[in-house]
């Protein structure tokens, strides 16, 4: 089987609407929750138009089905209590003055469950690195820390757990990675 990496386009929102809703893990317990992972957030057609337009949305095609999307984002004009927010703030503030340089937001990302195994999300982190390395520094992504499945595979790709951080009753962390320096180390 083939499967194609690239931007999406307008007609692979439906697909990314519905996989974001199957991954998110509703109606398992906690500890199921913990054990499979979930992407969080609501996400509309008009959102995945604006992040379209960004940094960009990459997906995996898998002849016409879509085998997993990793969504990239500016991290301009946010809401004030979201977690991306206080992602970027928790990260710049952990960098104690240090230049962080350009910064753009990672996350969420999902593969469907058929296709997992198959290196899937490597191929996307790669594809979504090659295209942002000239344009961005350091990529800001959130986990909350009840996601253990989420926590583990960032950590295996070698993401910086770069802060922590509470937003109302939950807690995060706050992982970074220079999409150039992914590229030649795959991590």
């Amino acid at each position: 089987m083939t499967i194609d990496v690239r931007r999406s386009r307008p007609e692979d929102h439906a697909a990314i609407l519905t996989l974001m809703d199957q991954s998110r893990g509703e109606g398992l317990s906690d500890e199921e929750r913990a054990r499979r992972g979930f992407v969080q957030g609501q996400m509309t057609p008009g959102l995945l138009d604006r992040f379209q337009q960004g940094p960009g949305i990459f997906v995996a095609d898998a002849e016409g089905t879509l085998a997993g999307f990793a969504i990239t984002s500016e991290p301009t004009h946010l809401p004030p209590h979201h977690p991306a927010t206080a992602a970027v703030s928790a990260v710049t503030e952990a960098a104690d003055g240090r230049d962080l340089g350009r910064l753009v937001l990672y996350g969420p990302a999902a593969v469907d469950d058929h296709y997992q195994g198959r290196g899937i999300l490597t191929r996307l982190l790669t594809t979504l690195s090659r295209t942002l390395q000239d344009d961005y520094d350091l990529a800001v992504a959130f986990v909350e820390t009840t996601n253990a499945r989420s926590l583990a595979v960032h950590r295996h790709y070698g993401m910086t757990e770069a802060a922590h951080f509470t937003l109302g009753d939950r807690t995060y962390a706050a992982f970074t990675f220079s999409p150039a320096t992914f590229l030649t180390t795959g991590r």
